[in-house]
């Protein structure tokens, strides 16, 4: 079987090649001379590393100038601290009244077992804390309220 399949490769390989259709060859003629006459268009730009390496002079030329001024405008720039300047200027409240306030909603104990079995006891407080901003210049009043829980471990004695 093997040196049937052998026989026929080889008779294969000694037949010449059947020539192409002409509306084929007609198409690719037509293709390459559209193609040659694109690439001879100055409208197509072609590399050139030449080019390249002048487009990165000239950045690196630019790039020094502008990383000094750039320093300088961090060196010279007023200090702020942070969220100061700009949180009053975001908002433009200037609160002249202030309250801050806490308030125990609940208070209670709760017991659990820990995975290896020991009861811990917790201590649980709700809260509520409240802030109250006044901006008399302008006439806000701003309220804020906010829950918490405040949760306490508290292990039990064992003897």
């Amino acid at each position: 079987m093997d040196d049937e399949l052998e026989k026929f490769e080889a008779g294969l390989r000694r037949l010449p090649p059947a020539a192409a259709p002409p509306d084929l060859m007609a198409r690719l003629r037509a293709a390459k001379v559209a193609a040659h006459s694109v690439s001879e268009s100055p409208a197509i730009l072609r590399f050139r590393w030449a080019d390249w390496l002048a487009g990165w002079r000239r950045l690196a030329a630019a790039a020094a100038p502008a990383t000094t001024i750039l320093l300088l405008w961090l060196a010279l720039r007023p200090a702020v601290g942070p969220g100061k300047a700009e949180a009053a200027d975001s908002t433009g409240i200037k609160a002249d009244a202030v309250q801050v306030d806490r308030s125990l909603l609940a208070s209670f104990d709760a017991v659990a077992q820990l995975p290896d079995g020991v009861p811990v006891r917790f201590h649980c407080c709700k809260w509520r804390d409240d802030v109250v901003l006044h901006d008399h210049a302008d006439g806000v009043f701003i309220t804020q309220s906010t829950p918490r829980i405040e949760v306490v471990p508290v292990r039990f004695e064992t003897y």
